[in-house]
Parts: structure tokens; sequence; C-alpha cells
């Protein structure tokens, strides 16, 4: 939200959507965790076991994702996003995320589906790499996914320059999901949890994550390593939900407990849907929050009116559509036991 609503000179040099990249690698391992269990259940009804369990588990996703994802749509129409208007098929289908690659800028209002159709593109085709192998080649698949990425950096860089945004292309984001697989495969496979050994090689994959962000904001990026960029980052972000599984106590563990951040976790899926349209509906109601009515400091308040406008519309979504969905109560209450 901070990348998306304020002005450029108040970013800095720091990169807010990593955010979205550790969402990607959490992504990967909860899911592939959730199809890792699916398949264990299942496997023991015998014969067809795999298209009911596919078909299972896209029913819970689907109704899940959806539902709000169509409204958070449908909304962005209304208040008058253009690209969406004009492509609304691209979006409902779910493959905006290649129409934005070959465009210069970003749709305003609408720029965040890139990343949601990813995800839905992830939930059809990801259960095929989990239920159809055998066991024993579930690692060298997940691998595979890893290496994909980096190499269709490579080529997407250098053989297809009209392509504006390569990281909007799946196949670059194979390694998040393939990187938060492998840890879901590996404690399933019973690693424990906070394993020092991926502690490690989580903080050396962030120190060659970091050197190579500098150097590519300092204008003396090395070309034959940034396309290990991202799945250095992974790796990290891996390192860091395996140690979120033994629990957190003392100051950071109050801080997570503490209402209002759950409150926030609660309403997460919400303010990622409708934080990036809100700025068009405002624009229509309150045109005194732009210049040259609020300029400098004051642009403050526009953040404020920005974040309380997309709180609303958020509870309202987990209110009345996400807390009313199938299986979403099972689902809150599984969580809870699992923590």
């Amino acid at each position: 939200m901070w990348h998306h609503w304020v002005p450029g000179n108040w970013r800095g040099p720091w990169p807010f959507e990593i955010g979205l990249f550790f969402f990607l690698t959490l992504t990967g391992f909860l899911i592939t965790r959730v199809l890792l269990h699916d398949r264990t259940a299942a496997e023991i009804q015998g014969r067809n076991w795999r298209v009911r369990a596919y078909l299972n588990f896209q029913k819970r996703r689907m109704l899940r994702i959806l539902v709000p994802c169509y409204v958070a749509m449908l909304f962005a129409i209304l208040v008058g996003a253009s690209d969406i208007r004009e492509h609304f098929l691209t979006y409902f289908g779910h493959w905006s995320n290649f129409h934005m690659a070959g465009m210069k800028g970003w749709p305003s209002g609408t720029a965040h589906f890139w990343t949601l159709a990813i995800q839905v593109q992830f939930y059809l085709l990801w259960p095929f790499l989990v239920f159809l192998p055998s066991r024993h080649l579930l690692g060298w698949v997940f691998l595979s996914c890893v290496a994909v990425a980096p190499v269709s950096r490579l080529v997407l860089w250098h053989g297809f320059p009209e392509i504006y945004h390569s990281e909007a292309i799946t196949l670059t984001a194979l390694d998040y999901f393939g990187v938060g697989a492998l840890l879901a495969l590996a404690i399933d496979r019973g690693m424990a949890a906070g394993d020092k050994r991926l502690k490690l090689a989580a903080c050396l994959a962030f120190a060659g994550y970091a050197a190579l962000y500098f150097l590519g904001t300092v204008g003396q990026a090395i070309e034959s390593l940034r396309c290990i960029q991202q799945t250095l980052v992974s790796v990290a972000f891996a390192g860091l939900i395996s140690s979120t599984l033994e629990g957190f106590g003392g100051i950071r563990g109050k801080i997570l407990n503490h209402p209002a951040v759950q409150h926030v976790g609660r309403l997460s899926f919400g303010l990622y849907l409708f934080h990036a349209p809100v700025p068009l509906l405002l624009g229509h109601v309150l045109p005194w929050l732009w210049p040259p009515y609020l300029t400098g400091p004051w642009q403050a308040v526009r953040l404020g009116v920005f974040a309380l406008t997309s709180w609303g519309l958020a509870y309202l979504c987990w209110r009345h559509l996400e807390t009313r969905t199938p299986h979403a109560n099972r689902n809150v209450v599984a969580s809870s036991r699992g923590r």
C-alpha cells in the first residue's frame, strides 16, 4: 500500500515490494503443505484419489479467493479504472499478468491484479505437480521449478524486449513457489522448524540478495547474477518462515499477538484487493485530497484517508464475503489449532 500510494520521493531506495515476494514464498509453503496433507489423506481412499483431491482443493480455494476478488474487480470498474473496463475478460479470466507485462506503465487502480492472476494460475496448476509424481520425485520437481525462474528471466530480458515487466510472467515467480514448496516437503519429511542449517543458508542468501540489490541501485548490476537475485531472497524468506514455526516470545510475540495486529491480519486480503482502486473512488468524492490543495507534508492527510477508506472496504469484505464462504469457519478453527 505504501508503494502504491506515496510519492516517489517518499519511498527511498528500499524495495517495499519485497512484501509481495515474501507472500509468494509463503503461498508456496502453505499451499504445498495443504496439498501434501490432502495427498496423504486421499491415498488411503485408493483409486481416482487424485481427481477427488484436486476438486476438493479447488472448491475450498476458489470459493475463498474468487468471490472477494471478483467483487473488487467490479468495484474497480465502478470507480472508473479504465484498463479493466477495456479488458474485463483478461482480468476476470485471470491472465491480466500477461497483459500488463507488455505495458510500458502500470494501469491505474488495477496494477495489483497481476499478482492475483498468478495466484489463481498457481492454485489451478500446482496440485498437478504435487499429486501426479511419485513421492520420491517431488523434491526434484520443486527444484526444477526453482531453476526455471532465473532461466526464464534471462530469456525474457534478452529475447523479448517487448516485455516491459518480466516479473509479471508466471514462470519468473516459480522460484518463490518452488522454494516455499521445498520447505513444506522438508518439514513433511521430518526437518525441524527453525533448522540451523536453513537459518545459515537464509542469512547467506539474504546477504547475497542485499548486495545484488544495492549494486543495482547504484548502476553497477552484475548481469550474470542478477537473474538469481529473487531466488536468493526466496531462500531467505524460507528461513524466516521456518523460524516463525518455532513461535515468538518476548516483545515480538506480544506485538504479533496484539489485537490490532491480529485485526490487520484478518483484513489483509481485503486491504490488498481494494487499496489500489480506492484513490479512484476518492478522486470522485473528495477531489481536494490532491494538489494544489494538499502538498508537501499535508499529503499525509491523503494517505490517512486512503487507509481509513481501504480499512472500511476490507472490513466489509471480511465480514460479508470471506467469513460467509463455505469452509471459512472450519479453516479458522484449523488455523487456530495449528498455532
